[in-house]
């Protein structure tokens, strides 16, 4: 089926009802000049979703990181056994028991409805459809995702975001909790069990009894469990199993219910500003401090320099993190080259390269380029059998990164002739 065209011409929602109407199977990939989004289809279920603008903050490692399912020692162990055996990270994960089955099908879920639902504010872009037999993806632990039910929430995205916006105004916003004498506890009651024509706003307006224990839904109190008057919104939703909307609304309703209130900036600089009422007894403790720090600092200079932030120089050096960015950027624009010298490869020789080395020999590469900015080779895996190939890149640290890891899979409709090779077909690997 030939699908293609601008969100002009079709909404995600109308793109994605068609996908799941006629239950094709392939995949669905939208760009624009913030993101590329491409999304996994079997029979018109969504089973796959990866993000390239978000790579890292929506693998599932690094989800089960930051919402405490995962240690990052363990994640770092995973990865490498990933990079030496091609396993997915959640087989890995599950084998050495460093997560348990349920964890690792919610950060799944999540991952995918995450990266779903991110798309249906986009008003322009281009998309294309790429029919396929079958796709590749985690089916141990994957439950497919009914279209229907994602346009559902979409529209209801939609509809309350502006509202939810006009108090909650930015993801930058710091709330803390508001003192109240009634305990807060969840609600045993399911979301989806809720009354929908209830009155929400007349119940947080009915007066609360001294004994009354303040129910809220299990989203609120995952968000008010970490509110601390120092972290985010953005921050608090990540550290929990919710989505960008969820976690949103989850703040605007306890602002709704004053549970929480907006920590301002003048708030911040309340202590600041009790300083500033004794002018001469503050002159005099300033210029205490400033004496005993000038007769301090000859003896910290040395010590301390490897940790002043402005000193580039340091004994022994210290890794700066503008540089160790740039490196990552840099490493990345060469595996990128590097991927598509092997793709230019194949379509010249009708076959993937048997190593790196016949691929600067072919001249689509000079040797430098085989090397990262910490002049580490890259590895190269070839599965000739499967027509994939696999290339790893590393960090600083010479682990394993990530965002460094790409596939391709090849498959030829018919043995290649006179230098013509079949369509290429790029894998979906979730869990990278």
């Amino acid at each position: 089926m030939a699908l293609e065209g601008t969100l002009k011409d079709f909404s995600v929602s109308d793109i994605l009802q068609l996908i799941s109407l006629q239950r094709k199977t392939g995949l669905l990939t939208l760009r624009n000049p913030d993101d590329t989004v491409t999304i996994g289809f079997e029979d018109g279920l969504l089973v796959s979703a990866e993000s390239s603008a978000k790579r890292v903050d929506t693998r599932l490692g690094t989800l089960l990181v930051k919402t405490g399912r995962l240690t990052p020692e363990l994640l770092n162990r995973a990865l490498e056994i990933q990079a030496q055996t091609l396993q997915r990270l959640g087989f890995i994960l599950m084998k050495n028991g460093f997560c348990t089955a349920e964890d690792l099908r919610l950060g799944l879920d999540l991952q995918i409805r995450k990266i779903t639902y991110s798309i249906f504010r986009w008003t322009n872009g281009d998309y294309v459809f790429d029919q396929q037999e079958s796709i590749d993806y985690d089916r141990d632990y994957v439950t497919p995702i009914g279209v229907e039910s994602l346009l559902m929430e979409g529209a209801r995205m939609m509809d309350e975001w502006p509202i939810i916006e006009k108090v909650v105004r930015s993801p930058e916003i710091v709330y803390r909790k508001v003192p109240v004498s009634q305990p807060v506890v969840p609600s045993e009651e399911h979301e989806d069990d809720r009354d929908p024509f209830s009155d929400s706003s007349i119940d947080r307006a009915a007066p609360r009894s001294a004994h009354e224990t303040i129910k809220v839904s299990r989203a609120e109190w995952a968000v008010y469990q970490l509110v601390d008057g120092e972290s985010t919104v953005a921050e608090v939703i990540e550290r929990t199993f919710l989505s960008d909307f969820d976690g949103t609304k989850a703040f605007y309703e306890l602002v709704s219910r004053e549970l929480i209130a907006e920590v301002h900036l003048a708030d911040r600089r309340d202590e600041g500003a009790e300083a500033d009422r004794g002018p001469a007894a503050a002159a005099l403790a300033a210029t205490i401090v400033v004496s005993l720090g000038l007769l301090l600092i000859g003896a910290l200079s040395f010590w301390m320099q490897p940790e002043n932030p402005l000193n580039v120089v340091t004994f022994p050096q210290r890794k700066l993190p503008v540089v160790e960015s740039f490196s990552k950027s840099a490493s990345l624009i060469r595996l990128r080259r590097l991927a598509e010298a092997v793709d230019c490869f194949y379509l010249t020789a009708g076959k993937f390269p048997d190593s790196l080395d016949a691929v600067v020999n072919s001249g689509l590469l000079v040797r430098d380029e085989l090397y990262d900015p910490w002049n580490r080779p890259y590895r190269y895996v070839l599965q000739p059998d499967k027509g994939k190939y696999y290339l790893v890149g590393y960090d600083s640290e010479g682990r394993t990164d990530t965002d460094l890891f790409f596939s391709h899979h090849v498959q030829p409709s018919s043995p290649p002739t006179e230098g013509l090779v079949g369509k290429s077909k790029k894998d979906i690997i979730i869990v990278q």
